[in-house]
Protein backbone atom coordinates (compact mmCIF):
# COMPACT_ATOMS: atom_id res chain seq x y z
CA UNK A 1 0.00 0.00 0.00
CA UNK A 2 2.76 2.43 0.92
CA UNK A 3 4.70 1.90 -2.31
CA UNK A 4 1.52 2.49 -4.34
CA UNK A 5 0.35 5.51 -2.36
CA UNK A 6 0.43 7.91 -5.32
CA UNK A 7 -1.27 5.42 -7.67
CA UNK A 8 -4.99 5.39 -6.81
CA UNK A 9 -5.98 2.17 -8.61
CA UNK A 10 -3.00 0.17 -7.33
CA UNK A 11 -3.45 1.55 -3.82
CA UNK A 12 -7.09 0.45 -3.77
CA UNK A 13 -6.16 -3.04 -5.01
CA UNK A 14 -3.55 -3.52 -2.27
CA UNK A 15 -5.90 -2.10 0.37
CA UNK A 16 -8.65 -4.58 -0.57
CA UNK A 17 -6.17 -7.46 -0.47
CA UNK A 18 -4.75 -6.40 2.89
CA UNK A 19 -8.12 -6.00 4.62
CA UNK A 20 -9.15 -9.48 3.50
CA UNK A 21 -5.80 -10.89 4.62
CA UNK A 22 -6.08 -9.28 8.04
CA UNK A 23 -9.58 -10.67 8.55
CA UNK A 24 -8.40 -14.15 7.49
CA UNK A 25 -6.01 -14.25 10.47
CA UNK A 26 -8.86 -14.65 12.96
CA UNK A 27 -10.66 -17.09 10.65
CA UNK A 28 -7.56 -19.31 10.51
CA UNK A 29 -7.02 -19.18 14.27
CA UNK A 30 -10.66 -20.12 14.92
CA UNK A 31 -10.44 -23.01 12.45
CA UNK A 32 -7.42 -24.48 14.24
CA UNK A 33 -8.58 -23.83 17.82
CA UNK A 34 -8.67 -27.53 18.75
CA UNK A 35 -4.91 -27.75 18.21
CA UNK A 36 -3.95 -24.49 19.96
CA UNK A 37 -2.76 -24.55 23.57
CA UNK A 38 -4.82 -22.40 25.91
CA UNK A 39 -7.01 -21.17 23.05
CA UNK A 40 -10.09 -20.37 25.10
CA UNK A 41 -8.13 -18.16 27.50
CA UNK A 42 -6.08 -16.02 25.13
CA UNK A 43 -8.58 -15.86 22.29
CA UNK A 44 -11.41 -14.89 24.63
CA UNK A 45 -9.21 -12.12 26.05
CA UNK A 46 -8.44 -10.89 22.52
CA UNK A 47 -12.14 -10.73 21.62
CA UNK A 48 -12.92 -8.92 24.88
CA UNK A 49 -10.15 -6.36 24.27
CA UNK A 50 -10.82 -5.55 20.61
CA UNK A 51 -14.61 -5.75 20.34
CA UNK A 52 -15.14 -2.17 21.67
CA UNK A 53 -12.48 -0.71 19.37
CA UNK A 54 -13.89 1.22 16.39
CA UNK A 55 -10.95 0.29 14.16
CA UNK A 56 -11.52 -3.43 14.60
CA UNK A 57 -15.25 -3.06 13.92
CA UNK A 58 -14.36 -1.06 10.80
CA UNK A 59 -12.03 -3.87 9.64
CA UNK A 60 -14.79 -6.48 9.91
CA UNK A 61 -17.37 -4.30 8.15
CA UNK A 62 -14.87 -3.31 5.43
CA UNK A 63 -13.97 -6.92 4.69
CA UNK A 64 -17.65 -7.84 4.38
CA UNK A 65 -18.28 -4.88 2.12
CA UNK A 66 -15.30 -5.64 -0.15
CA UNK A 67 -16.26 -9.33 -0.50
CA UNK A 68 -20.03 -8.95 -0.76
CA UNK A 69 -20.77 -5.47 -2.08
CA UNK A 70 -18.15 -3.11 -3.53
CA UNK A 71 -14.88 -1.28 -2.93
CA UNK A 72 -14.50 1.11 -0.04
CA UNK A 73 -15.34 4.72 -0.80
CA UNK A 74 -11.92 6.36 -0.69
CA UNK A 75 -11.25 10.09 -0.39
CA UNK A 76 -7.98 11.83 -1.24
CA UNK A 77 -7.23 14.42 1.42
CA UNK A 78 -4.54 17.00 2.01
CA UNK A 79 -3.84 17.85 5.62
CA UNK A 80 -2.29 21.31 5.94
CA UNK A 81 -0.23 22.12 9.02
CA UNK A 82 0.86 25.72 9.52
CA UNK A 83 3.39 26.46 12.28
CA UNK A 84 4.37 30.02 13.29
CA UNK A 85 6.20 29.17 16.53
CA UNK A 86 6.16 26.49 19.24
CA UNK A 87 2.68 27.55 20.40
CA UNK A 88 0.92 29.03 17.34
CA UNK A 89 -0.18 26.15 15.10
CA UNK A 90 -3.17 25.43 12.91
CA UNK A 91 -4.31 22.38 10.95
CA UNK A 92 -6.87 22.12 8.18
CA UNK A 93 -8.11 19.38 5.89
CA UNK A 94 -9.02 19.70 2.24
CA UNK A 95 -10.45 17.11 -0.14
CA UNK A 96 -8.99 16.95 -3.66
CA UNK A 97 -9.36 14.73 -6.73
CA UNK A 98 -7.23 11.58 -6.28
CA UNK A 99 -4.84 12.36 -9.13
CA UNK A 100 -4.15 15.99 -8.21
CA UNK A 101 -0.45 16.60 -7.51
CA UNK A 102 0.92 18.11 -4.29
CA UNK A 103 2.06 21.19 -6.22
CA UNK A 104 -1.44 21.71 -7.59
CA UNK A 105 -2.86 21.32 -4.08
CA UNK A 106 -0.46 23.96 -2.75
CA UNK A 107 -1.37 26.35 -5.55
CA UNK A 108 -5.09 25.91 -4.83
CA UNK A 109 -4.66 26.34 -1.09
CA UNK A 110 -2.50 29.46 -1.26
CA UNK A 111 -4.61 31.18 -3.87
CA UNK A 112 -6.71 32.26 -0.88
CA UNK A 113 -5.31 35.65 0.24
CA UNK A 114 -6.43 34.97 3.82
CA UNK A 115 -3.92 32.18 4.36
CA UNK A 116 -0.91 32.72 6.70
CA UNK A 117 2.23 34.35 5.31
CA UNK A 118 4.76 33.53 8.06
CA UNK A 119 6.14 30.28 9.46
CA UNK A 120 6.32 26.93 7.73
CA UNK A 121 3.57 24.91 6.03
CA UNK A 122 3.44 21.15 5.54
CA UNK A 123 1.07 19.48 3.08
CA UNK A 124 0.47 15.76 3.72
CA UNK A 125 -1.25 13.48 1.23
CA UNK A 126 -3.81 11.20 2.90
CA UNK A 127 -6.06 8.39 1.76
CA UNK A 128 -9.11 7.95 4.00
CA UNK A 129 -12.23 5.81 3.83
CA UNK A 130 -15.49 7.75 3.99
CA UNK A 131 -16.60 5.39 6.77
CA UNK A 132 -13.44 6.14 8.81
CA UNK A 133 -12.69 9.84 8.20
CA UNK A 134 -10.39 10.39 11.20
CA UNK A 135 -7.78 7.79 10.22
CA UNK A 136 -5.35 7.77 7.34
CA UNK A 137 -5.52 4.26 5.86
CA UNK A 138 -1.89 3.20 6.33
CA UNK A 139 -2.28 4.22 9.96
CA UNK A 140 -5.60 2.40 10.36
CA UNK A 141 -4.41 -0.87 8.84
CA UNK A 142 -1.17 -0.75 10.83
CA UNK A 143 -3.13 -0.51 14.10
CA UNK A 144 -5.17 -3.56 13.08
CA UNK A 145 -1.94 -5.41 12.20
CA UNK A 146 -0.60 -4.63 15.71
CA UNK A 147 -3.74 -5.99 17.38
CA UNK A 148 -3.49 -9.21 15.37
CA UNK A 149 0.23 -9.47 16.16
CA UNK A 150 -0.69 -9.36 19.85
CA UNK A 151 -3.14 -12.19 19.25
CA UNK A 152 -0.49 -14.35 17.55
CA UNK A 153 2.07 -13.43 20.22
CA UNK A 154 -0.34 -14.62 22.94
CA UNK A 155 -0.94 -17.89 21.08
CA UNK A 156 2.78 -18.54 20.65
CA UNK A 157 3.45 -17.68 24.30
CA UNK A 158 0.75 -20.12 25.48
CA UNK A 159 2.40 -22.86 23.41
CA UNK A 160 5.84 -22.01 24.81
CA UNK A 161 7.10 -21.00 21.35
CA UNK A 162 9.16 -17.84 20.78
CA UNK A 163 9.47 -17.87 16.99
CA UNK A 164 7.09 -18.45 14.11
CA UNK A 165 7.92 -21.29 11.73
CA UNK A 166 8.42 -19.21 8.60
CA UNK A 167 11.24 -18.65 6.13
CA UNK A 168 12.94 -15.39 5.10
CA UNK A 169 10.51 -12.78 3.80
CA UNK A 170 10.60 -9.45 2.00
CA UNK A 171 10.97 -6.81 3.27
CA UNK A 172 13.64 -7.72 5.83
CA UNK A 173 11.62 -6.28 8.71
CA UNK A 174 9.28 -9.28 8.45
CA UNK A 175 10.94 -11.91 10.64
CA UNK A 176 9.92 -15.09 12.53
CA UNK A 177 9.85 -13.03 15.74
CA UNK A 178 6.22 -12.34 16.65
CA UNK A 179 6.37 -8.82 18.04
CA UNK A 180 3.66 -6.73 19.68
CA UNK A 181 5.06 -3.54 18.18
CA UNK A 182 4.75 -2.20 14.59
CA UNK A 183 7.24 -3.43 12.04
CA UNK A 184 10.11 -1.01 11.46
CA UNK A 185 9.17 -0.64 7.80
CA UNK A 186 5.62 0.51 8.58
CA UNK A 187 6.20 4.25 8.28
CA UNK A 188 2.84 5.98 8.60
CA UNK A 189 4.37 9.46 8.29
CA UNK A 190 6.69 9.11 5.32
CA UNK A 191 8.42 12.25 4.09
CA UNK A 192 7.70 11.07 0.55
CA UNK A 193 4.05 12.02 1.05
CA UNK A 194 4.77 15.47 2.48
CA UNK A 195 5.76 18.84 1.05
CA UNK A 196 7.15 21.69 3.17
CA UNK A 197 7.22 25.40 2.35
CA UNK A 198 9.02 28.17 4.24
CA UNK A 199 6.57 31.06 4.05
CA UNK A 200 9.33 33.57 4.81
CA UNK A 201 11.12 33.11 1.50
CA UNK A 202 8.57 31.03 -0.42
CA UNK A 203 10.96 28.16 -1.03
CA UNK A 204 10.40 24.50 -0.31
CA UNK A 205 12.23 22.69 2.49
CA UNK A 206 13.62 19.31 1.48
CA UNK A 207 14.14 16.39 3.82
CA UNK A 208 17.38 14.46 3.32
CA UNK A 209 18.13 11.36 5.36
CA UNK A 210 21.49 9.63 5.72
CA UNK A 211 21.62 6.25 7.46
CA UNK A 212 24.78 5.38 9.38
CA UNK A 213 25.51 1.76 10.30
CA UNK A 214 27.27 1.11 13.58
CA UNK A 215 30.81 -0.12 12.98
CA UNK A 216 32.97 -1.36 15.82
CA UNK A 217 36.08 0.21 14.28
CA UNK A 218 34.41 3.62 14.37
CA UNK A 219 33.32 3.02 17.96
CA UNK A 220 36.92 2.25 18.86
CA UNK A 221 38.08 5.50 17.23
CA UNK A 222 35.42 7.47 19.10
CA UNK A 223 36.53 5.96 22.41
CA UNK A 224 40.12 6.87 21.64
CA UNK A 225 39.14 10.45 20.84
CA UNK A 226 36.64 11.19 23.60
CA UNK A 227 37.20 8.51 26.21
CA UNK A 228 35.02 5.54 26.98
CA UNK A 229 31.44 6.02 28.12
CA UNK A 230 28.17 4.14 27.90
CA UNK A 231 24.50 4.72 28.54
CA UNK A 232 23.31 1.96 30.84
CA UNK A 233 20.04 3.46 32.10
CA UNK A 234 16.79 1.72 31.14
CA UNK A 235 14.75 4.84 30.43
CA UNK A 236 15.08 8.43 29.20
CA UNK A 237 14.81 10.16 32.59
CA UNK A 238 17.51 7.98 34.12
CA UNK A 239 19.68 8.28 30.99
CA UNK A 240 19.76 12.11 31.02
CA UNK A 241 22.71 12.49 33.47
CA UNK A 242 24.75 9.88 31.58
CA UNK A 243 24.07 11.63 28.30
CA UNK A 244 25.07 14.98 29.80
CA UNK A 245 28.40 13.49 30.86
CA UNK A 246 29.06 12.12 27.37
CA UNK A 247 28.00 15.45 25.81
CA UNK A 248 30.52 17.31 27.97
CA UNK A 249 33.25 14.94 26.77
CA UNK A 250 32.36 15.57 23.13
CA UNK A 251 32.03 19.36 23.51
CA UNK A 252 35.32 19.61 25.39
CA UNK A 253 37.12 17.81 22.56
CA UNK A 254 35.31 19.08 19.43
CA UNK A 255 34.19 22.55 20.66
CA UNK A 256 30.68 21.83 19.38
CA UNK A 257 27.99 19.18 19.79
CA UNK A 258 25.60 18.09 17.06
CA UNK A 259 21.92 17.70 18.04
CA UNK A 260 21.03 14.13 19.00
CA UNK A 261 17.66 12.53 19.72
CA UNK A 262 17.13 9.07 21.24
CA UNK A 263 13.68 7.50 21.12
CA UNK A 264 12.73 4.88 23.72
CA UNK A 265 10.12 2.16 23.83
CA UNK A 266 9.66 -0.14 26.83
CA UNK A 267 12.92 1.08 28.36
CA UNK A 268 15.06 0.46 25.28
CA UNK A 269 16.46 2.80 22.63
CA UNK A 270 14.67 2.08 19.34
CA UNK A 271 15.98 4.99 17.27
CA UNK A 272 18.85 7.49 17.29
CA UNK A 273 19.06 10.46 14.93
CA UNK A 274 21.05 13.66 14.61
CA UNK A 275 18.63 16.27 13.20
CA UNK A 276 20.05 19.32 11.45
CA UNK A 277 18.25 22.57 10.70
CA UNK A 278 19.55 25.84 9.30
CA UNK A 279 17.07 28.40 10.60
CA UNK A 280 14.18 28.75 13.03
CA UNK A 281 11.50 27.63 10.57
CA UNK A 282 13.59 24.56 9.85
CA UNK A 283 13.74 23.91 13.59
CA UNK A 284 9.95 24.15 13.93
CA UNK A 285 9.55 21.69 11.07
CA UNK A 286 12.18 19.31 12.48
CA UNK A 287 10.42 18.88 15.81
CA UNK A 288 7.03 18.36 14.18
CA UNK A 289 8.65 15.67 12.05
CA UNK A 290 10.15 14.20 15.23
CA UNK A 291 6.59 13.96 16.55
CA UNK A 292 5.73 12.04 13.37
CA UNK A 293 8.66 9.74 14.05
CA UNK A 294 7.59 9.15 17.66
CA UNK A 295 4.13 8.15 16.44
CA UNK A 296 5.51 5.83 13.77
CA UNK A 297 7.84 4.11 16.27
CA UNK A 298 5.24 4.00 19.05
CA UNK A 299 7.99 5.56 21.19
CA UNK A 300 7.07 6.22 24.82
CA UNK A 301 10.13 8.27 25.75
CA UNK A 302 12.56 10.70 24.18
CA UNK A 303 15.84 12.43 25.03
CA UNK A 304 17.28 15.48 23.28
CA UNK A 305 20.93 16.52 23.55
CA UNK A 306 21.71 19.88 21.99
CA UNK A 307 23.74 23.08 22.22
CA UNK A 308 21.36 25.97 22.83
CA UNK A 309 20.92 29.55 23.96
CA UNK A 310 19.31 29.95 27.37
CA UNK A 311 18.17 32.77 29.65
CA UNK A 312 17.03 32.26 33.24
CA UNK A 313 13.78 34.24 33.04
CA UNK A 314 11.14 35.59 30.64
CA UNK A 315 11.45 38.97 28.99
CA UNK A 316 8.73 40.31 26.74
CA UNK A 317 8.60 42.82 23.91
CA UNK A 318 6.19 45.77 23.51
CA UNK A 319 3.47 43.43 22.23
CA UNK A 320 3.80 41.18 25.27
CA UNK A 321 5.46 38.35 23.35
CA UNK A 322 8.29 36.39 24.98
CA UNK A 323 11.70 37.36 23.58
CA UNK A 324 13.52 34.11 22.75
CA UNK A 325 16.96 33.66 24.37
CA UNK A 326 18.67 33.74 20.96
CA UNK A 327 17.63 37.42 20.63
CA UNK A 328 18.67 38.54 24.11
CA UNK A 329 21.97 40.16 25.10
CA UNK A 330 22.09 38.28 28.42
CA UNK A 331 21.83 34.86 26.75
CA UNK A 332 24.10 31.99 27.76
CA UNK A 333 25.41 29.05 25.78
CA UNK A 334 24.39 25.77 27.39
CA UNK A 335 24.48 22.06 26.82
CA UNK A 336 20.89 21.00 27.16
CA UNK A 337 19.71 17.45 27.84
CA UNK A 338 15.91 17.20 27.94
CA UNK A 339 14.06 13.96 28.67
CA UNK A 340 10.35 13.19 28.60
CA UNK A 341 8.03 10.20 28.69
CA UNK A 342 4.54 9.56 27.43
CA UNK A 343 3.54 8.94 31.06
CA UNK A 344 4.17 12.62 31.82
CA UNK A 345 7.69 12.60 33.32
CA UNK A 346 9.84 15.64 32.41
CA UNK A 347 13.46 16.34 33.28
CA UNK A 348 16.13 18.75 32.05
CA UNK A 349 19.81 19.30 32.64
CA UNK A 350 21.49 22.57 31.64
CA UNK A 351 25.24 23.03 31.75
CA UNK A 352 26.33 26.62 30.96
CA UNK A 353 29.69 26.96 29.23
CA UNK A 354 31.96 29.63 27.83
CA UNK A 355 34.90 29.64 25.46
CA UNK A 356 38.32 30.67 26.68
CA UNK A 357 40.80 32.82 24.75
CA UNK A 358 42.45 29.77 23.23
CA UNK A 359 39.11 28.12 22.45
CA UNK A 360 38.95 25.79 25.44
CA UNK A 361 35.54 25.03 26.88
CA UNK A 362 34.91 26.23 30.42
CA UNK A 363 31.89 24.57 32.03
CA UNK A 364 29.68 26.14 34.68
CA UNK A 365 27.64 24.32 37.28
CA UNK A 366 24.92 22.03 35.93
CA UNK A 367 21.38 22.84 36.98
CA UNK A 368 18.50 20.41 36.76
CA UNK A 369 14.77 20.17 37.22
CA UNK A 370 11.48 19.62 35.39
CA UNK A 371 11.39 21.23 31.94
CA UNK A 372 8.66 23.64 32.98
CA UNK A 373 10.81 25.13 35.75
CA UNK A 374 13.74 25.72 33.40
CA UNK A 375 11.56 27.10 30.62
CA UNK A 376 13.08 24.95 27.89
CA UNK A 377 10.31 22.52 26.89
CA UNK A 378 9.11 24.40 23.76
CA UNK A 379 10.64 22.05 21.14
CA UNK A 380 8.93 19.06 22.78
CA UNK A 381 5.42 20.53 22.52
CA UNK A 382 4.65 18.81 19.17
CA UNK A 383 5.69 15.47 20.72
CA UNK A 384 3.58 16.04 23.85
CA UNK A 385 0.59 16.83 21.64
CA UNK A 386 1.15 13.68 19.57
CA UNK A 387 1.32 11.50 22.68
CA UNK A 388 -1.97 13.03 23.84
CA UNK A 389 -3.56 12.16 20.49
CA UNK A 390 -2.23 8.59 20.75
CA UNK A 391 -3.68 8.32 24.26
CA UNK A 392 -7.06 9.54 23.03
CA UNK A 393 -7.01 6.82 20.36
CA UNK A 394 -5.86 4.27 22.97
CA UNK A 395 -2.82 3.33 20.88
CA UNK A 396 -0.55 1.37 23.24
Amino acid sequence: MSAAYMEPDSFRMHLNSLIQGLRNVTFMVQKQKADLAGYEEWYTKFVHDVTPKPLMRWAVKSRNRIVKESDLELLSEARIRWVANWVAKEERRFTFPPRMSSHQMLAAIFSDPGNPRVGVVTVSRRWVDKALPDYELLHATREIFIELSRLLHAGHAAAGVTLCAMDKREPDCVTPDINVHPLGCMDINSGLRQKHVDLGDGFGISEVEHCITREEQQVKKANQRYGSFSVTASGPIEAAPQLMESARMVLRKDKYHMPMVCSYRDGKIVDMISPNFFDQNGKYLTFHRLADRVETLRADGIVLVIEAWWAPDDKRDAQGLVIPPRDREDRQEVLHVAAATRAGERFSLLTPFSRGESGEIVFGETISGPDEELGVFGPFLPIFERWKQMDERDER
